[in-house]
């Protein structure tokens, strides 16, 4: 309560809200941000994810590119079913993040992330909320709209976390090194002056190089409950199964790993719960 009342005197920049914490705004009522979508051929997961998170929502864009499974023509469908979406394809192929090609001095624009992350940020409306969404994530709807109630000032940035998990044959894994994360990059914030840069460079001897949204200092950050599942390794272009990189869910010791990155009181229960996570993995169209 300490914190909560730092926070909202300006006495400090940033706010951990746990459990307990999230049931103070129970009784404001949650924003309905617009939601910022990129997709590129995740027909497999897309309609369970936006099922999650639809009725949290007062519409959104959905950037999408070089589509050949399918996705194209659902996101097509899906915003003439909801026409408070808009869809949006982006004319040319891109470079991925971290690809040697970025090493160049050299690059034609318009293959680079930024450049895609801006056409289709250009299109959301202004001086309203966004929210950072992509499509191969499960939202626990009711927690989804419990972090809506968070943002109450326009420089408040609601940070979202994921837990980075996988399913195959009727076991839960999870990602050994990054299991939970909460790395800057999803979250909700008001829609101001801000665009999308690039950013290359070396770390640890790696070289690295994706979008960033550089924000103003005067954001202030609250790191919100976790309330969705993240499934990579359903991608098409990463459906490979590293069982290396990945350990059944039962046999981590999760409860050492929350508290050594200080994580109490902020992973529901019910997000760690095997037959939950497989029950909603089972939905997605993995034909």
């Amino acid at each position: 309560m300490y914190n909560f009342l730092k926070f909202y005197t300006n006495l400090t920049r940033t706010l951990t809200v746990d459990i307990g914490l999230q049931k103070l705004y129970k009784l404001r009522k949650p924003i309905k941000p617009y939601a910022f979508i990129r997709v590129h051929n995740e027909i497999k997961t897309i309609d369970t994810c936006f099922n999650s998170f639809l009725s949290c929502l007062s519409g959104g864009v959905i950037g999408f590119n070089s589509c050949t499974d399918g996705t194209k023509e659902y996101i097509l469908d899906f915003c003439k079913k909801y026409p408070q979406f808009i869809p949006l394809e982006y004319p040319f192929d891109l470079i991925p993040p971290y690809d040697e090609r970025y090493k160049e001095d050299i690059i034609n624009e318009r293959y680079r992330l930024d450049t895609y992350y801006n056409f289709v940020w250009e299109k959301l409306p202004k001086n309203e909320w966004i929210i950072k969404l992509d499509a191969d994530h499960i939202w626990d709807t009711e927690a989804l709209e419990d972090l809506c109630r968070l943002p109450v000032r326009k420089r408040d940035i609601v940070i979202l976390s994921r837990m980075n998990v996988h399913c195959q044959n009727n076991i839960v894994y999870v990602n050994k090194i990054n299991p939970i994360v909460e790395p800057g990059d999803s979250w909700i914030l008001y829609n101001e002056d801000i665009k999308f840069d690039f950013y290359r460079g070396w770390e640890k001897k790696r070289f690295i190089a994706y979008e960033i949204l550089y924000l103003p200092k005067r954001h202030r950050k609250i790191f919100s409950i976790l309330a969705n599942w993240h499934f990579p390794i359903v991608k098409s272009h990463r459906s490979t199964f590293n069982k290396d990189e990945w350990i059944p869910l039962r046999e981590f010791d999760m409860k050492q790993y929350i508290k050594e990155n200080k994580l109490e009181g902020r992973i529901p229960e019910h997000m760690l719960d095997e037959n939950n996570i497989l029950e909603n993995f089972n939905k997605f169209n993995l034909r």
